[in-house]
């Protein structure tokens, strides 16, 4: 990897590549970033699309907000800290065959050395209009390398890894977000997907088959979901793995944004005081189909409250761009959670307590998601009907009577039983 400063921004689709516009980044200490511009191609701006709600379709360079260093759309294209983490390793093993490459890495440089085959989004960056993309390395592999994989991530988590390790993962698993290992591999019907992979902190329990239980309570519960599927590899633990729904049915990228960046967030603006009443009004003004998603979202909301699922901060929400405009994303990183009353969740208004989130509150915004109130009850029920039956769903998914019964205190028994008693009338 080599320091990059302004580079071209383009985007592929069925029609070929078509040229954006040009990301110009502004640095201070050496590669730390401090702001950013954009300016869309004179082209882009005739028959182009809105990239970010940051960058408005106008001539001429728009600047990053003071609490932005990236607009919204780039910061969503860039790893997160398992990514950042696996891209500093491949730098330094590359650092010691070629000691005069860089030694300093940036937001910009994160941005940048992800693999461009696998990039989230529809995104993707040159260093000069004709120029390789960056990062050029292909990025995925074959399921049949799975436990490679799982081997490669557990000896790097045990700061075990070797350099061929390291140069493994560098290629494969950058580019999927989050904190959990994860990598980029291909499914046998050659769909681009994640491979979700064992963590050595999952302790007793089985964390990735507890996700495909919620997505399939989720499809019982008439949610949306990506395509996934269980793997088991030889160590015993899941590896979940779940079609990329940011690539259509050709293979070709589709826009993508996130909850926080729909919503107007700053880089360092974990958006807490937002609440899900707020992101209602966002899907309405960004959505081309408002009233189905924002139907979608109500039984959403619904789900992780019921299987008390904490960790459902604004980047775990998304939004798709297609050929008709933005729609809202499937439902992914859902997790049941054994902890109650110590971790703050995303609020559901204003009169919720995040702590302890009651469907009391919102069954009383039902009118901001375009749901009267016995439309609003019914879709309580049917999420409620299909998360009361948690534990068989977790037995047919072979998770055996302990372990069911230890994280049986994620699937609220009160909350639950006031949705499944809920009355259809007025």
């Amino acid at each position: 990897m080599i320091d990059q400063n302004d580079v071209e921004v383009w985007t592929t689709s069925a029609g070929g590549d078509q040229r954006v516009g040009t990301l110009r980044p502004s640095f201070t200490g050496g590669r730390t970033l401090a702001s950013s511009s954009f300016e869309y191609d004179a082209a882009f701006l005739v028959d182009g699309w809105q990239i970010s709600p940051d960058l408005p379709l106008r001539p001429g360079r728009t600047y990053t907000a003071e609490n932005s260093i990236l607009p919204g759309s780039f910061e969503d294209a860039a790893p997160d800290d398992w990514g950042q983490r696996l891209i500093r390793a491949d730098a330094a093993r590359r650092r010691r065959a070629e000691p005069s490459l860089p030694t300093r890495f940036g937001d910009f440089d994160y941005l940048l050395g992800v693999a461009d085959h696998t990039r989230m989004g529809a995104l993707r960056f040159r260093s000069s209009l004709d120029g390789p993309w960056l990062s050029s390395d292909e990025g995925v592999a074959n399921l049949y390398d799975l436990q490679r994989i799982i081997d490669a991530a557990q000896r790097y988590e045990q700061e075990e890894a070797t350099d061929e390790d390291i140069a493994y993962l560098g290629d494969v698993a950058t580019s999927p977000g989050g904190a959990r290992p994860k990598a980029n591999v291909v499914t046998a019907e050659g769909r681009l997907a994640i491979a979700k992979l064992p963590h050595s902190k999952d302790g007793r329990f089985d964390v990735e088959r507890w996700e495909a239980i919620t997505l399939e309570i989720a499809r019982e519960a008439g949610l949306r979901t990506p395509t996934w599927r269980i793997e088991a590899p030889q160590h015993g633990r899941s590896v979940l793995i779940t079609e990329r729904f940011d690539r259509d049915d050709e293979g070709f990228r589709l826009g993508y944004m996130s909850g926080r960046t729909a919503l107007g967030l700053g880089t360092h603006d974990d958006g807490s005081r937002m609440t899900y009443e707020d992101f209602a009004d966002t899907i309405d003004a960004w959505s081309i189909a408002k009233t189905e998603d924002l139907h979608e979202m109500f039984g959403r909301i619904a789900l992780s409250v019921l299987v008390n699922n904490v960790d459902d901060h604004w980047r775990n929400h998304g939004f798709l761009h297609t050929r008709e405009g933005w729609r809202l994303a499937p439902m992914f990183d859902v997790n049941p959670s054994r902890q109650r009353g110590v971790i703050d969740s995303r609020a559901i208004s204003a009169s919720d307590d995040p702590s302890d989130r009651q469907l009391v509150h919102l069954l009383a915004i039902a009118d901001a998601f375009r749901l009267r109130p016995p439309a609003a009850r019914a879709i309580l029920r049917r999420v409620a009907k299909s998360v009361s039956g948690w534990d068989a769903t977790a037995a047919r998914f072979g998770v055996g009577s302990a372990e069911r019964e230890a994280l049986g205190v994620a699937f609220d028994g009160a909350q639950l039983s006031w949705a499944l008693a809920l009355s259809s009338g007025e």
